[in-house]
């Protein structure tokens, strides 16, 4: 489904996952009885969402991590390094070099870059859990007439719908 332009569902978009979610539940837990047309003979079919393929604004309205503004990086988060344009809204995300090797020729280029050589380690990403208890507290309100406001320790918007399934 691919609704977009500015009646795109955004945050929203768990409304329509969620009867989704409910048969993935019942995949899950109770599976169906399936027709195997090979072997004449039916069988209990069981399913999971092993991962999801998707852009970086639709990661964000899936996730609830906001991917706009200041801390748009969902590893960096509140280190990321940023800059807003003098004449322009535009915001400018620096100090990626440091995802590249220690040893790498581009972490040591100033000129190429903003002037200065890159010697900072590689944040640690959140594994699921880290992420599930920033997020559990969450009341999500749908609707875009309600200002859903981030904090500077909670940059999470909502609870995603997919915390809702068993696995």
């Amino acid at each position: 489904m691919m609704i977009v332009g500015p009646r795109q569902p955004g945050n929203d978009i768990d409304v329509y996952l969620s009867p989704l979610i409910e048969d993935l539940t019942k995949l899950w837990e109770h599976g169906v009885d399936v027709w195997d047309g090979n072997l004449w003979e039916t069988f209990r079919l069981h399913a999971m969402v092993f991962c999801t393929i998707n852009d970086y604004p639709t990661y964000g309205n899936l996730s609830g991590y906001s991917v706009k503004g200041h801390h748009a990086c969902p590893i960096c988060e509140i280190n990321m390094s940023f800059f807003q344009l003098k004449h322009g809204k535009k915001m400018v995300y620096t100090r990626h070099r440091r995802f590249l090797k220690h040893y790498h020729l581009y972490r040591r280029l100033k000129k190429a870059f903003n002037g200065s050589q890159e010697n900072e380690i590689v944040p640690k990403p959140l594994n699921g859990k880290e992420v599930y208890d920033r997020v559990k507290n969450i009341i999500t309100i749908f609707g875009k007439t309600q200002k859903k406001s981030a904090t500077e320790t909670n940059i999470w918007k909502k609870r995603s719908i997919f915390f809702d399934l068993p696995y």
